[in-house]
């Protein structure tokens, strides 16, 4: 579950996003001295709650940046064909025929100045004949 986690990149994140509410506060505390004065135990309880940010989004950001990059390693390799890799979505491309392929899914363009292989050409008559 915690393999392939990249630490480096997420403690950044979650440093970067604790720095973010800092600045934020700190702007509050400009535009409105009276709720948001940076006063001695507003800055400490300021600073508790940025270093509580950053444990709690360090592990977020970490998983998150592992999600995406898996899902960009399994798009390139369903772009480039390979077998075994599955489809995005659970449903198989259907050939003219009717039958399954072996698992890929047909792209954008596979089927660009053909009749769409989903439909059935006597529906389409009959509904034209009404």
């Amino acid at each position: 579950m915690f393999e392939d986690l990249d630490w480096k990149s997420a403690f950044k994140r979650a440093a970067f996003a604790a720095a973010l509410y800092l600045l934020f506060v700190y702007v509050m505390s400009l535009a409105f001295p009276d709720s948001f004065g940076a006063s001695g135990n507003n800055l400490t309880s300021a600073l508790v709650v940025a270093v509580l940010f950053f444990f709690a989004y360090a592990p977020l950001f970490a998983f998150t940046e592992r999600r995406k990059r898996r899902r960009m390693a399994e798009l390139k390799a369903q772009k480039k064909g390979k077998p075994g890799v599955r489809a995005s979505s659970g449903t198989t491309a259907r050939t003219a025929a009717g039958s399954d392929t072996d698992g890929e899914e047909a792209g954008e363009g596979d089927l660009r100045g053909r009749r769409n292989p989903n439909t059935s050409r006597k529906k389409a008559a009959r509904r034209r004949r009404r």
